[in-house]
């Protein structure tokens, strides 16, 4: 399949570079080769490394043959050698930048399912809101912690905060446990407002990250319900910051 590919990809890219030598005879003169390029590049995304390599030395022979003079492999202008090394030379470039990146792709898929296996097994869920910009992230998971449906949750830092349950939300943003400079974290035990209604009792560990201003710029948290350990060993109110903890100042 990767020989069928490269193969395809080169005749194509041939025939566009004869055509257009037919149409612009003075093209020829001046070399013209993005054709091959654009080639390997199909061919690297589609068959991969082996692939692209086994492009770019089909693309460099098609090249060297098509130069001055054609339909030999003899190349007689110093200059063809120098521009002929320099196609090679991006085509090798390009073959390595989509292996590079197929690696990092599936890096980051092999870590995301670590990071899905991880909070599914603990039911824990993760969000992170940028409070000034209300960029918005949350892990898979949140919306069935929070009981709401994935394809209606909220996608901004406003929205999500806006199921917490009204008579907790100050709790929410002035319960601060610990930790210096422009970081304050916090825990906390509180209502969120379900997609049907009801409400459920969450406990939230996370960190806020203060501007020189004093206000919360980003707010980091790990969520967990608490239903079932509420009903048994009674409610946890969390404690009002003193005067001398930082409010958060979200709303």
């Amino acid at each position: 399949m990767q020989l069928i590919w490269s193969v395809v990809a080169v005749a194509v890219a041939l025939g566009a570079t004869e055509l257009l030598y037919h149409f612009e005879p003075r093209m020829r003169e001046h070399g013209h080769y993005a054709f091959f390029l654009a080639a390997i590049a199909i061919a690297a995304w589609r068959g991969g490394f082996l692939c692209a390599l086994l492009t770019v030395v089909m693309s460099s022979l098609m090249v060297a043959w098509i130069m001055p003079p054609a339909n030999s492999f003899k190349i007689s202008s110093p200059e063809d050698i120098v521009r002929l090394a320099l196609f090679t030379g991006l085509g090798l470039l390009i073959s390595y930048l989509h292996y590079a990146r197929h690696r990092a792709e599936e890096s980051l898929q092999e870590s995301d399912r670590r990071l899905r296996f991880s909070l599914d097994s603990s039911g824990i869920a993760c969000w992170d809101a940028n409070v000034k910009s209300g960029i918005f992230w949350k892990s898979h998971n949140l919306p069935e912690v929070y009981g709401r449906d994935e394809s209606n949750f909220a996608t901004t830092s406003e929205g999500f905060f806006a199921y917490i349950h009204p008579e907790d939300r100050e709790f929410f943003h002035l319960a601060t446990v610990g930790g210096e400079g422009n970081q304050r974290d916090y825990e906390i035990v509180h209502r969120v407002i379900c997609g049907d209604g009801s409400s459920r009792k969450v406990k939230t560990r996370g960190r806020m990250y203060i501007d020189d201003g004093g206000r919360v710029e980003r707010m980091v948290g790990a969520v967990y319900s608490v239903d079932n350990e509420v009903a048994s060993s009674g409610p946890l109110n969390p404690v009002r910051a003193s005067d001398s903890d930082i409010a958060a100042h979200m709303v």
